[in-house]
């Protein structure tokens, strides 16, 4: 099948680049970025590359044996800079993993720049894996344009075997600028689909089948996804990706030379579209956010000495556009345990930068609410979607705003790592990194409202966990806004069998559907 890919048009891309859009924090000490994980000892001019790291490479702090801080204690040298590390191979993980599939051994001008499918874009879709939702909508695609299927039940509620419109944890809707619902979809490598199929190469216990689960179980078995090598070029162990677009529309404003954009067909099933009528329209989609997560290696006296505190769990990485939503003036700093807004979806009112187009905050209304999400209705779908642009209306939009503070360290790296891009002629310059979450093994202790099982203890994405930002803890409707605490909580159909922190499995048969509550 043939796609229609876009990168922005380099002409209208020149000297658009907005380097994060957060006032930075100096500090003495200064990471440096490590453009490409194949140079353990940069060159005088590194340079970026298409290789996508197995690991982190060398951390003096994670030998420590005695009162780990994470970051709650300053870095003053690399010596003492734990963080830096993750976030360049977050960093470098992007970068190859949107190369141009195919230009790996051309230069990053034409892999990070040349029309085409990225890397990750060739990885499977869920629904390759687990099967598809039980209604989709049934559209001409002539010019086979990739596919954005929003399936349903048939009943007005939507799968979450396909491509989705609403968020985990909360299953509330994001609403852009434009009046647009805000569109995922989530992607895995060929080794967590290896592993998914035949777990211990024993293909009848599956995990992509309840029978195979019930299998899996049965035989005393526990998930432990395929880790990655302990070299940084060594094999990848198991990825996912789940990555949020928004519909673009110059009409309205949208610049989509901003954005890395693709054509794509959005279908839609009449039950969830007022009217009843299916939608099937091309659109133009702009990257918006990507969470990429990779499963690190095992740590050990033997397997992995010099990497002690962090835990065989996954590594957690988070992009986002630089113009999604304003950062809140009371925003919380993740080297500080204690937050004001903890428990709170709204972060109060947002520091508004000039001349900056939000794709998610409209200055213009506003106000000291922030994150608000937009109420369902009581009859027919709770998100209904209007069948023809503004997708979401009668809906009000959040006004997003960031709760939290980005590391100053990871600013740092953000600004090295958007000039190189920025020198590549890449329209990837106008992404940054929010943080990079990881398991560690010893945190402070004693009271603290703050996660401690993680650095940093919260971490999480405007598009993608809106609502959640302050949850420091699990609620009725909600899960808590940090990576490794909210999929703790995943299991494999059963309810109780951990899941290995991937809630991916629990897409097995039979159907899963999103539970909305009205």
């Amino acid at each position: 099948m043939t796609s229609t890919w876009k990168l922005a048009a380099l002409a209208a891309f020149a000297g658009s680049i907005s380097i994060t859009a957060f006032a930075q924090v100096h500090v003495a000490y200064v990471p440096s970025a490590e453009l490409c994980a194949k140079q353990a000892i940069p060159p005088h001019k590194p340079s970026l590359c298409s290789t996508i790291p197995a690991y982190i490479g060398p951390d003096p702090m994670l030998v420590t044996k005695d009162g780990y801080q994470g970051i709650f204690i300053p870095a003053t040298s690399a010596a003492s800079d734990s963080q830096s590390p993750f976030d360049n191979m977050a960093w470098q993980m992007f970068v190859g993993l949107n190369w141009k599939e195919g230009d790996q051994k051309k230069g990053p001008k034409e892999g990070l720049s040349n029309i085409g499918e990225r890397v990750w874009q060739t990885w499977p879709r869920v629904e390759n894996v687990f099967g598809n939702g039980p209604v989709q909508a049934s559209c001409s695609n002539p010019h086979k344009l990739p596919v954005f299927s929003i399936a349903s039940n048939g009943s007005g509620t939507p799968s979450a075997k396909n491509e989705e419109y609403l968020q985990a944890s909360t299953n509330l809707p994001l609403i852009d600028i434009n009046g647009n619902w805000t569109l995922y979809e989530r992607r895995l490598n060929a080794t967590e689909l290896q592993y998914l199929q035949a777990p211990g190469g024993q293909a009848a216990q599956t995990l992509i089948t309840a029978a195979g689960q019930t299998n899996f179980v049965a035989a005393g078995n526990q998930v432990d996804f395929t880790p990655s090598g302990t070299n940084q070029v060594g094999p990848l162990g198991s990825m996912e990706i789940k990555a949020s677009w928004r519909i673009l529309d110059k009409k309205n404003g949208d610049n989509p030379s901003r954005y890395f954009t693709m054509k794509a067909m959005l279908e839609v099933p009449g039950d969830l579209v007022s009217g009843n009528q299916a939608i099937c329209q091309p659109v133009t989609v702009g990257l918006v956010g990507m969470h990429i997560i990779a499963k690190n290696p095992k740590t050990g006296p033997k397997t992995n000495p010099d990497n002690g505190e962090l835990l065989p769990q996954w590594i957690w990485a988070t992009f986002e556009h630089v113009d999604n939503a304003p950062l809140a003036q009371a925003a919380c700093d993740p080297t500080i345990k204690q937050c004001n807004n903890f428990g709170n979806a709204s972060c109060g009112a947002a520091t508004v930068q000039p001349k900056v187009r939000y794709s998610y905050f409209n200055p213009s209304q506003a106000s000291s609410s922030t994150n608000v999400a937009p109420t369902a209705s009581t009859s027919g779908p709770a998100f209904a979607w209007n069948n023809g642009q503004p997708y979401a209306l009668g809906y009000t939009p959040p006004q997003a705003a960031r709760c939290w503070q980005i590391y100053s360290l990871t600013q740092e790296l953000n600004q090295q790592w958007q000039r190189s891009l920025h020198s590549a002629r890449s329209v990837f310059a106008n992404y940054m990194l929010v943080g990079t979450q990881w398991g560690a093994s010893l945190e402070p202790t004693g009271p603290s409202p703050m996660p401690l099982n993680a650095v940093p203890g919260m971490l999480s994405n405007v598009t993608l966990e809106t609502y959640i930002q302050n949850y420091a803890q699990p609620t009725a409707t909600a899960g808590p806004g940090s990576c490794i605490s909210c999929h703790s909580g995943a299991t494999l159909l059963d309810g109780t069998t951990s899941a290995n922190f991937s809630f991916l499995p629990g897409l097995a048969s039979p159907t899963a559907a999103r539970n909305i509550k009205r």
